[in-house]
């Protein structure tokens, strides 16, 4: 028995020992700025983004079922569209740290093709554009804008008139629609937002202390971040400030262990714990898990 919870011990230390919190997203539905399809091909633009987000990025995506259920009761925005001051309301009220919204500003088909000696062919072609903006929750800046377009087509023969009259093909058209999301999606997860890019740095969500009353500390995430009791965190302070004397872009922020604190209660937005070493900590000193 004693094993036996030497083992569960360990297995526990190693888990919090590499925890990493997950960007937390949420993606409302997308306007249709396009004369085809109504509001159904933005939903479905939106619900195709989320899919492929999950599939191929580290952010954990707010389940869009419920959020359409929470929009339509805080009447935030017509048809889950959300924009201005209702980003940062709702990101409070799920707990997620960025909004992703977005136009479909291009959804309908072409036709080319010729007719000689009773022979007919035909292409038609499909082409979707979407733009996407990923808006941070908390100040409304948007922090990552792309556009992603793609193309499908499809051939047909007629013979003296007979064959060759292909209707709108609404699986060429959502396959043109697919093309289009997943570049941008390819986009993203090569973004600092995710930490899958090559050579960026695992994004993050940035724990602060918020206030500090002798021994005790809290932090201004809770388990809306990832946070659980018991768990040993890391206390930093940023000082010098590294940047390019080309462009004044900051390429570096050195940080200073001032020292450890011990999460002993959670809640939804906020999270107190108890020092474990250090002294000297300050309101705004950034907060990280143990490497």
């Amino acid at each position: 028995m004693k094993k036996l919870f030497f083992y569960i011990g360990a297995i526990t230390l190693l888990v919090a020992s590499s925890t990493t919190w997950a960007t937390r997203v949420a993606v409302v539905d997308f306007d249709n700025k396009t004369p085809h399809g109504g509001w159904e091909v933005g939903q479905g633009a939106a619900d195709m983004l989320a899919t492929q987000l999950v599939k191929k990025t580290r952010l954990e995506i707010f389940e869009r079922d419920k959020l359409a259920s929470i929009i339509k009761e805080q009447d935030l925005g017509a048809s889950g569209r959300i924009e201005g001051s209702s980003v940062a309301k709702l990101g409070k009220i799920i707990g997620v740290q960025y909004i992703v919204t977005g136009s479909v500003t291009e959804y309908g088909d072409s036709n080319v093709g010729g007719y000689g000696k009773g022979l007919g062919v035909g292409k038609k072609g499909y082409h979707a554009a979407v733009d996407i903006r990923i808006v941070n929750a908390e100040t409304g800046q948007i922090v990552f804008a792309e556009t992603g377009e793609g193309d499908e087509s499809s051939l047909a023969v007629s013979f003296k008139g007979i064959g060759g009259g292909e209707k709108f093909n609404d699986k060429k058209a959502t396959e043109a629609m697919r093309k289009a999301i997943n570049s941008v999606v390819e986009k993203i997860s090569k973004s600092k937002l995710t930490g899958d890019g090559s050579g960026d740095e695992t994004a993050e969500i940035e724990i602060l202390i918020a206030d500090v009353d002798g021994n005790s500390i809290m932090l201004n995430k809770g388990s809306n971040a990832g946070l659980s009791s018991g768990t040993t965190l890391v206390v930093k302070r940023p000082g010098k400030v590294i940047k390019d004397p080309a462009t004044g872009e900051v390429l570096k922020i050195k940080y200073s262990t001032v020292g450890k604190i011990k999460i002993t209660s959670v809640e939804d937005s906020y999270a107190e714990g108890s020092v474990v070493s250090g002294s000297g900590f300050l309101v705004g000193d950034k907060v990280s898990a143990e490497n």
